[in-house]
């Protein structure tokens, strides 16, 4: 895929960075593998001929840094993303646009015309994702012992995106026929699975062969599935989480031992109804820690 990819340095301590790149993400192989479902009035539809996601990529970086400041940088981004994958619910107008429905191999003789619909679809309409990160990263080397062991790395990243998404609206002719009436429409909101807001931040700290670092993980909400109506929509609700890594080198053979403590609050992965506010799922996973040794040959 073509990129380009620019670097200035005015001053020892002052760096520019500008980048044009083109990427492609391939969609999940459960939304492709030929699969066909079908029930009462509803159908369950794998889309094999999903194409891959393509994305645009506009960055711009601004970056100072020496001894005493370490890297602190400022950027901005946009991405422009055709083909964007998302699952929705439709109804069947022409059965021959889905590929194996017209004749599905369990019911051969069904007529699925005005049936609901679940499937993955491209997005036809370009979405446009922007925003601004910045990064400071730096080591307290000129504080007194023991700070002088301190290490500091805070990211922050604030997005904005837009995307339509098709639906059809279901009406009827009216007296005296009655007969059902599909419109194609779109509705707006944030992108799947897109945060506003990202921060990541960890504190270390280094003396002789001991260290450790604490970590934290911070993901504001985000728009998880689509629907019509903005009440039935979904969002996984923000996140938090606290992480503890700690080694200490023991004199023999190079030999580590270390500590890894994963999701100190117990935090979960909460999705919420919009209308509501009621959890429509929460999965729990609770506190992970891991204890070992490593041996380094070298």
């Amino acid at each position: 895929m073509p990129a380009v990819n620019i670097k200035f340095d005015p001053l020892p301590w002052l760096s520019l960075r500008g980048a044009y790149t083109n990427t492609l993400a391939y969609p999940n192989f459960q939304a492709i593998v030929p699969w066909i479902d079908v029930y009462t009035g509803s159908v369950r539809w794998n889309n094999v001929n999903l194409k891959p996601i393509r994305s645009e990529n506009f960055d711009v970086q601004v970056s100072v840094y020496n001894n005493e400041i370490g890297l602190f940088s400022l950027g901005g981004f946009l991405k422009r993303i055709d083909d964007f994958v998302f699952y929705y619910s439709s109804y069947i107008i022409d059965p021959t646009q889905y590929e194996g429905l017209h004749d599905v191999p369990q019911h051969p003789n069904l007529n699925v015309k005005g049936y609901s619909i679940n499937a993955y679809y491209n997005n036809p309409n370009t979405v446009e994702v922007w925003g601004i990160e910045g990064e400071w990263q730096t080591h307290f080397w000129y504080l007194p012992s023991p700070l002088d062991g301190l290490v500091l790395n805070i990211n922050y990243t604030h997005a904005f995106s837009e995307a339509k998404y098709p639906y059809t609206i279901v009406g009827n002719t009216g007296f005296p026929y009655f007969r059902p009436t599909y419109t194609d429409t779109t509705y707006t909101d944030r992108l799947i699975n897109q945060p506003d807001d990202i921060v990541n931040v960890s504190l270390g700290w280094d003396y002789k062969d001991f260290s450790i670092l604490f970590s934290m993980i911070y993901q504001s909400k985000i728009f998880n599935s689509t629907n019509y109506w903005n009440a039935l929509r979904t969002d996984k609700d923000k996140y938090l989480r606290w992480d503890v890594v700690a080694k200490q080198r023991l004199p023999w053979y190079n030999i580590e031992v270390f500590l890894n403590l994963n999701n100190l609050n117990g935090a979960n992965d909460t999705y919420l109804m919009r209308g509501n506010n009621f959890k429509d799922t929460d999965e729990s996973y609770g506190l992970r820690a891991e204890l070992g040794f490593r041996v380094n040959f070298r």
